[in-house]
């Protein structure tokens, strides 16, 4: 006759160590607390709800956290950005990236709140923009995700092939609740009904969870989304940072070839 597991529980209970639990594979004991099994038994009384109830280890957890750290740092692809730090900023640069510099610098010690650049192209925004995750990446302060918007929505839409490892949820949570979630050239995106409500919720999200983003853009912001246009500009939440500087891409043409653009550099803060 078969018996009810909580009839079988009590009987079993003082064999099973605090600590401990009997897992199908052996593992090698690498941490003193719970053997290398990463998960332990409470110590609670029969009848209490907590009896039985199995927590992960702290080194369990750990685990975890370097496991989704890799996973992000794949998605992010910063391979091709590696070269994009702060340290590698020309040191003759237009004196508004010079003070651009500064905020994100300080920003990237502290995340905290959002930093929206914007500005022409090549004046530096995605530059700035990877040097934050990097730098993030490198002192390992949070788990951050770095993403091409048009590429944001790609990584979303590959959950729909029948072949992918990962549902669609899964890799929306992932990104949506990223400790630090760096989104550059906001406004490339193909602006299907798709990409404008996914993105808006992505950033909606974030917006009302406070949670750490940087944004750039090189769009008019009249052009962005009216529900996204109005988070952004939440002076409580955002730091604006506007970049005039010449296209870095042009300083190294014959003078006769440079298109000037205004000198005058200003930040908005």
């Amino acid at each position: 006759m078969a018996k009810r597991i909580g009839d079988i529980l009590p009987h079993i209970k003082d064999r099973i160590p605090v600590g401990v639990v009997v897992t199908r594979h052996e593992v090698a004991p690498v941490c003193e607390v719970c053997g290398g099994v990463g998960w332990l038994r409470l110590d609670a009384p029969v009848g209490d709800p907590n009896f039985g109830r199995l927590v992960p280890c702290d080194c369990r957890l750990a685990e975890v956290e370097d496991t989704m750290r890799r996973e992000l740092e794949d998605a992010s692809n910063l391979e091709a950005f590696a070269t994009k730090t702060f340290d590698r900023m020309e040191p003759s640069v237009h004196e508004n990236v010079r003070a651009a510099l500064a905020v994100a610098r300080d920003y990237a010690r502290d995340p905290n709140g959002w930093l929206f650049l914007t500005g022409p192209c090549g004046s530096g925004k995605t530059h700035l923009a990877a040097a934050v995750a990097n730098e993030s990446i490198r002192q390992r302060r949070v788990q951050s995700l770095f993403m091409i918007v048009p590429d944001l929505l790609d990584y979303l839409r590959e959950t729909y092939n029948p072949h992918s490892e990962v549902t669609y949820d899964q890799r929306f949570e992932k990104i949506r609740s990223v400790s630090l979630l760096v989104l550059d050239d906001l406004g490339t995106e193909n602006a299907t009904t798709w990409a404008r409500e996914k993105l808006f919720q992505i950033i909606n999200h974030r917006y009302n969870t406070r949670l750490p983003t940087v944004i750039t853009t090189n769009q008019d912001l009249e052009s962005v989304d009216e529900r996204i246009r109005s988070r952004i500009s939440d002076r409580d939440l955002v730091k604006h940072v506007v970049l005039e500087a010449p296209d870095y891409r042009r300083r190294s043409e014959p003078p006769g070839r440079r298109t000037s653009r205004p000198q005058n550099g200003r930040r908005t803060l």
